[in-house]
């Protein structure tokens, strides 16, 4: 019997098969009846929703920026998952799947990025050329794309079952990083990206090259992820970079988690990678175009590249290991200058496990491990050598915009904690934590009170790791006490690094020790008291209230409105960066080949005119004779020109010459600076500006009093 007849002589409704009930051809009436009724529906709904339209040209642009935006990212992230996965090969196939996943997309994105670098310094840098990248990367490694697929699907939330404290953390988890990926969809604002990090992408992009004809000196610092914003920026657009850094995000928790959770066992890793979440400034900076989560990222995959060669020191692999340490060292290496601690960390512990090996064999590790770090840092240096004639740009060589006097206003030595106050190197650690504030003058950055809370714990429970747990934490400790001891030193020689930002490469391992500690509290649980309770019932509850900070914020920036199109991005950007966003838009109106020159105010990323005449958000999108803006990107443009220039009229001779036809005055700014009375504002600084205003300066254009626009006399 064929499968119709088995369905034709099932039981029909009314207890007959249907076998028995004749197949009749509908009639005239219920045809009629039934074209009607689709018509009156699709007429009546057809009606509504054209009186009332639920998606204008502007929402759809919107939606589709946002969409276009995520789909950018997310072809990056398949690329270098592919070929990250294709150059380590088989020495990560013993790996759970998250650390898999994390350590072949940080080998990937080292790979365009450097890609990257390499059309850039051919003049290859264009929206075709961006594609093409991405085709080829995608079309030679996409069984490794698929594999990576599969890894993803095995991520697994951690078991909550008889855990009400696991459950909460996995819902601060899921909220914190759904509002932080909300808010790295929306249009960049964060003040570095504004700044230099998309800055210098968005000059590279206008001149097809890799180039340096503007001062800005981070122009010259290591641009791994300034390359991949690039690539970013040519495929979809300025809505891309900040995905990326959110990528570096989750990877270092990912990593951090499979890290401490395959040494250490229990929940360890599901509590370190709760400590990297309860880092305000660490979810602050998720949702921005910035590199430090870039930079924490490859010191999280050093250290466990080094800790999986000591569990493969006897195995035939153990070189492998070994030498993708010293690879992820040297991509560190590429993302920030302040990443020299991790290669030192590593070189210090390469030495000290290669003990037993003896003198010969340890001096031969090092020697791979930094010939590794160095051949992989070493194109940012040919860049910058080729670009400036200092590979080490500005530090040491000077070169081009930079001279002595630059030199000591970057550095201010003497200016330190351990001139002002030595005593305060004692507690930075508690001021940092209590005192520090993201956007404020002291320690810059929000760190939550968990970290430092839980790493002291360590003490109470070392005695109850095993002699193989305590050596493993015991290079865990190593390559925290090394950024933390440079950290230290810098707070000490300037006051200008007193920024716990600095120290957040360090917070990978710090999470590590801090997770480990929470997960064998346990271990001192007693019938009169079960202490592991009470510090869990304490994180509960700061959790709970880092939790109502982070949604209190984010109902205040909002970014929902532009994600779904209801808001334009110019609106957006007025929104969130005010008087600033109104005086750079006036400069769309300014003649073209005009040359602005900022003073107290660093961000020029834009200051960008397309071919319409009004600011853009297609970064590729350049006319032919731009609007030149000359950002004071180390707020020390009108200090280093008194330096220079004896007056007023002289400066005025020195603007000239140089082709300036305007000042943007960031008078704020200017304010904020002399009554902080940091930098060396002299009377004498003062009274050229006044002269200059007064005598060679000619008002166009001010806004709220806090910026106003001069047009330079001739």
């Amino acid at each position: 019997m064929s499968e119709t007849d088995n369905l034709r002589s099932q039981p029909a409704d009314d207890g007959q098969t249907q076998s028995s009930t004749p197949l009749r051809t509908p009639g005239w009436r219920w045809t009629s009846t039934v074209t009607l009724t689709i018509l009156w529906v699709f007429v009546i709904l057809g009606a509504y929703f054209w009186a009332h339209k639920p998606l204008s040209l502007d929402t759809l642009a919107g939606l589709l920026r946002t969409v276009l935006s995520l789909g950018g990212c997310l072809l990056i992230l398949a690329a270098a998952a592919g070929l990250g996965r294709r150059v380590t090969g088989g020495i990560l196939r013993d790996e759970g799947a998250g650390v898999r996943l994390s350590l072949s997309l940080g080998v990937g994105f080292g790979i365009l990025s450097l890609t990257t670098l390499a059309l850039g310094m051919a003049g290859g840098l264009t929206r075709p050329a961006a594609w093409l990248v991405i085709a080829l990367a995608s079309t030679v490694s996409w069984r490794q794309i698929r594999d990576s697929w599969l890894d993803l699907r095995k991520l697994r939330l951690p078991p909550t079952k008889g855990s009400r404290f696991l459950w909460w953390a996995v819902v601060y988890a899921a909220i914190s990083l759904g509002l932080a990926g909300l808010l790295a969809l929306a249009p960049p604002t964060g003040w570095d990206a504004l700044v230099y990090h998309l800055t210098g992408p968005r000059l590279f992009i206008g001149a097809g090259r890799i180039t340096h004809t503007l001062d800005l000196p981070y122009l010259g610092f290591p641009q791994l992820g300034e390359m991949l914003f690039t690539l970013g920026m040519l495929l979809v657009g300025d809505g891309v970079p900040a995905l990326i850094h959110y990528a570096y995000g989750l990877l270092a928790i990912c990593l951090t988690a499979g890290l401490t959770q395959r040494l250490f066992k229990g929940h360890s890793g599901w509590f370190a990678a709760l400590l990297l979440l309860s880092v305000p400034t660490f979810l602050s900076l998720m949702s921005q175009a910035y590199v430090d989560l870039s930079l924490l990222f490859y010191a999280v995959a050093t250290l466990c590249a080094f800790l999986r060669w000591q569990e493969y020191a006897a195995a035939e692999r153990e070189t492998h290991w070994l030498l993708l340490a010293g690879l992820f060292a040297g991509l560190s290496a590429g993302v920030k200058y302040t990443a020299i601690a991790v290669p030192i960390a590593l070189g210090l512990a390469t030495l000290w496990a290669s003990r037993p090996a003896g003198f010969r064999t340890a001096v031969m590790r090092l020697l791979a491990v930094a010939a590794t770090a160095t051949l992989v840092a070493l194109p940012w240096l040919l860049e910058n050598w080729l670009t400036t004639g200092n590979p080490v740009y500005p530090f040491f060589f000077g070169g081009q915009f930079w001279d002595c006097w630059r030199s000591w206003w970057y550095d201010r030595p003497g200016t330190g904690l351990a001139t002002t106050a030595p005593w305060r190197l004692l507690t930075a650690p508690l001021e940092a934590t209590i005192l520090g504030v993201e956007g404020g003058s002291a320690f810059d950055a929000t760190i939550g009170p968990l970290i430092l809370a839980c790493i002291p714990l360590l003490g109470a429970i070392w005695s109850r790791l095993t002699r193989a747990e305590q050596s493993r934490m015991g290079y865990v400790l190593l390559f925290f006490g090394v950024s933390y001891a440079l950290w230290l030193v810098g707070l000490a020689r300037s006051a200008l690094l007193l920024q716990t930002r600095l120290l957040l490469p360090a917070f990978g391992a710090a999470a590590v020790i801090g997770g480990v500690a929470l997960d064998r509290l346990a271990l001192l649980r007693r019938p009169q008291l079960a202490i592991d309770w009470m510090v869990r019932v304490a994180m509960a509850l700061a959790l709970a209230l880092l939790l109502f900070t982070q949604i209190g914020q984010f109902a205040r920036l909002n970014p929902l409105p532009v994600l779904l199109g209801q808001e334009s991005r110019a609106d957006y950007l007025v929104r969130r960066l005010g008087t600033y966003q109104v005086a750079i838009e006036a400069l769309a109106e300014l003649p073209s080949a005009s040359n602005v020159v900022f003073l107290w105010e660093p961000r020029s990323y834009g200051c960008l005119v397309t071919p319409t005449g009004r600011p853009g958000s297609d970064a590729n999108q350049l006319p032919a004779e731009p609007v030149l803006c000359q950002p004071d990107a180390l707020l020390d443009r009108f200090l280093h020109l008194t330096h220079r220039f004896p007056n007023a009229e002289a400066i005025a001779d020195h603007w000239q010459t140089e082709g300036v036809t305007h000042i943007l005055l960031y008078r704020t700014g200017q304010e904020a600076i002399v009554s902080a009375g940091f930098d060396p504002v002299t009377p004498r600084d003062l009274a050229i500006l006044s002269d200059l205003q007064a005598n060679h300066l000619r008002s166009v254009g001010t806004w709220n009093d806090a910026y106003t626009l001069y047009e330079l006399s001739r």
